[in-house]
């Protein structure tokens, strides 16, 4: 039987707000809590990952210690391995090395792992432009074969969607085959919000600490993309 999960869309954020909706949603999840998956897009650097696209996307995995793997060396790993199969849908050739998303021996994006309260979270960052071939990982010729190749690989999406779009559509598939899950689109409740603007409020004036409790602008529930 699938194990029910959470896919929370925050849409455009600041990178610290990323943080802060990481720390309050860890920080309210019971032992038997559903995995959680926020996807968002960022435009500063997150956890020091350098290689990153001008509109770099970010997820964050959030489980309950007992869903992720025993040794805390295989959790990013695990979290990662889904977005080598979603590249793959499309022609993407990428595989993981240790930590790292690569592609032709080119860094295209990363996580890192860390216990926060009951729960496990890996944070990564997904570089959707870098070249396919050994070229800039900002040209623009790969932005246009990425978009070509979602268009024909992902049918169940419309032809209108954005590459990005598509390629979340694809991540949250994989997730689920890989993992057992089956997501919800879901928001924080009431009581994760008010985590939320704790984990920001008490961060505040800590923007230089690279830890995943640093804050940035208020979220709504409006903020929280269907």
């Amino acid at each position: 039987m699938a194990r029910r999960a959470r896919w929370i869309r925050l849409g455009r954020v600041e990178a610290r707000e990323l943080r802060a909706a990481c720390a309050g949603l860890c920080a309210m999840q019971a032992r038997e809590a559903a995995p959680i998956v926020l996807w968002a897009c960022t435009e500063s650097p997150l956890y020091g990952f350098a290689q990153e696209d001008e509109r770099g996307y970010r997820f964050v995995v959030i489980a309950p210690r007992h869903v992720a793997p025993g040794l805390a060396a295989r959790w990013v790993a695990w979290a990662l391995s889904p977005v080598v199969a979603a590249y793959r849908d499309f022609g993407v050739r990428a595989y993981l090395d240790g930590s790292d998303v690569c592609l032709h021996g080119r860094r295209i994006g990363g996580g890192c792992g860390e216990m926060v309260g009951h729960c496990v979270a890996i944070t990564a960052g997904l570089d959707l432009a870098a070249s396919h071939a050994e070229t800039s990982v900002s040209a623009p010729g790969f932005r246009a074969w990425l978009r070509e190749g979602l268009g024909l690989a992902l049918t169940q999406c419309a032809s209108e969607a954005p590459a990005e779009r598509a390629f979340e559509a694809a991540l949250r598939a994989r997730i689920e085959a890989q993992h057992g899950w089956q997501f919800e689109t879901a928001w924080p409740n009431a009581a994760e919000r008010r985590a939320i603007d704790a984990a920001r409020a008490s961060s505040s004036g800590l923007d230089a600490d690279p830890g995943p409790h640093a804050a940035g602008a208020a979220l709504s529930q409006a903020d929280f993309a269907d």
